[in-house]
């Protein structure tokens, strides 16, 4: 028996899909399937798949007639026999125990899908790999190994993990409900309108805090970077909304999450894509469809002050009511959020070596943003925790400060640790390291935002003059 059918959709990832196959095929779960779907690769994608399904009889290579990540994934949904679907991007890769755990547990209670947190992680110049984990307990709220229901997100009680290949589906509730994906051209945002029809029906669902997947972030063809993403999550809000009208979801409380969720994905893409990239021509009209659907929403009543934070209200109304308004105000928003990163940037560039106080989770978010936009002046890392004294950390030795202040006597120091900065600076003064040569680290803290390459935006060609 198949107990998870593997979804793989690929299109042009020669450079991936090696490591990414093979991390599916050496699963410890061995009663698996993969379905690889490609659409056309020209780049040598194919023939390795072609290479992996003569030589392993898990693997089936479909071939996709339409270049559409939704119809890609369809055709592997319809082919597959396993009793959960898992899927995996094929620039991405897996640990090897990742659907037996998934497996194990959702055997156990009956699940209707089970999720678990991941790692984010980007490449740098030299090789070197920087994970970060994503805890959805830190940022979507999550309580592990509880029960999940429409109700624990239709009540607001539970944000929308917004992550599809975090976990696997049972099948025959896959079908029985008939979820499946918009067949829209292209590879970007198919999976929102699935994710939605997941949690909206599900009665048995879970998270698990175990970290399985490994999802990359240096892949600059990824339709996280795409310039129509206002277009497709537009698509995709649009197909929701006709899912549910379709479905019979007129209540006020499923009515109401839709309006919410639909709000979300008007703005918050358009502003995050404002501050690294430009918007696609077409883009100005998405966002007029947007603002149709929202002002229905309000109009009947069920889009208000009371049913969304007050910040994100006066957004709305500001987005509905006053468009060029709303744009300058977007911009402005943008520009002087990608303004601060960039400006740090731009110091921490200036100096000739950089110590960073502090090793552990933020320490590491501070690493990435820095290393990932090609500064490479980091010399060492400083701990007070002295049992860590003489290991290796992203591939430097972490040293006590008193030893960095010795090496590194003309270094900048790059405080990680914001809830004790103060005492941090005067152990520092203490040693003898100026006021100028010090630096509290507050910003993101997001896997996401610190994975980006923000360096390449104009915006810092113009700081740097």
């Amino acid at each position: 028996m198949i107990k998870v059918s593997v979804l793989m959709p690929s299109l042009n990832v020669v450079r991936y899909i090696r490591e990414c196959i093979e991390t599916v095929l050496s699963q410890t779960m061995e009663e698996i399937e993969v379905l690889c779907i490609d659409a056309g690769s020209t780049d040598g994608t194919l023939e390795i798949l072609e290479e992996y399904a003569g030589k392993d009889s898990r693997v089936r290579l479909i071939k996709s007639d339409k270049k559409s990540y939704g119809y890609q994934m369809n055709l592997g949904l319809k082919e597959a026999v396993g009793e959960y679907i898992g899927v995996v991007e094929t620039d991405d890769f897996i640990l090897p125990e990742m659907y037996e755990e998934l497996y194990t547990f959702a055997g156990k209670n009956n699940a209707d899908y089970v999720k678990s947190d991941f790692d984010i992680f980007t490449t740098l110049e030299d090789g070197q790999r920087i994970f970060l984990k994503y805890s959805l307990k830190k940022y979507s709220g999550i309580i592990y190994d509880a029960i999940y229901t429409p109700q624990d997100f239709l009540m607001r009680k539970q944000t929308i993990d917004i992550f599809i290949w975090n976990g696997i589906y049972k099948r025959d509730f896959l079908l029985e409900k008939g979820i499946w994906f918009q067949e829209t051209p292209g590879a970007a945002f198919q999976d929102c309108g699935f994710r939605y029809q997941v949690v909206l029906n599900a009665e048995r669902g879970f998270f698990l805090e175990g970290s399985f997947y490994r999802y990359r972030r240096d892949n600059v063809n990824s339709s996280t970077y795409n310039s129509k993403c206002v277009l497709f999550n537009l698509a995709e809000c649009k197909n929701l909304l006709r899912i549910a009208a379709k479905a019979g979801m007129g209540s006020q409380k499923q009515t109401a999450f839709l309006a919410r969720e639909c709000a979300v994905i008007a703005l918050a893409p358009y502003i995050e894509l404002l501050m690294w990239g430009e918007p696609a021509d077409e883009t100005k009209e998405a966002l007029e469809e947007f603002r149709i659907i929202l002002k229905d929403f309000i109009d009947r009543g069920i889009l208000n002050r009371d049913s969304v934070t007050g910040g994100a209200w006066l957004e709305i109304r500001m987005f509905v009511e006053n468009p060029d308004f709303y744009d300058y105000y977007a911009h402005l928003k943008a520009e002087i959020a990608a303004q601060v990163i960039l400006e740090f940037l731009h110091e921490i560039e200036k100096k000739r070596q950089v110590v960073l106080f502090g090793s552990g989770f933020v320490g590491t978010c501070a690493y990435c943003l820095i290393r990932n936009n090609g500064i490479r002046n980091i010399a060492s890392f400083c701990d007070n925790d002295e049992r860590k004294w003489g290991s290796t950390y992203l591939g430097s030795m972490v040293i006590s400060p008193e030893d960095a202040v010795k090496r590194f006597p003309d270094a900048f120091y790059l405080i990680t640790n914001a809830g004790h900065a103060n005492e941090i600076q005067k152990q520092l003064w203490a040693l003898g390291v100026s006021k100028d040569q010090i630096m509290t680290y507050d910003l993101t803290t997001s896997p996401m935002d610190c994975t980006n390459v923000v360096m390449r935006r104009k915006l810092f060609n113009a700081a740097c003059r």
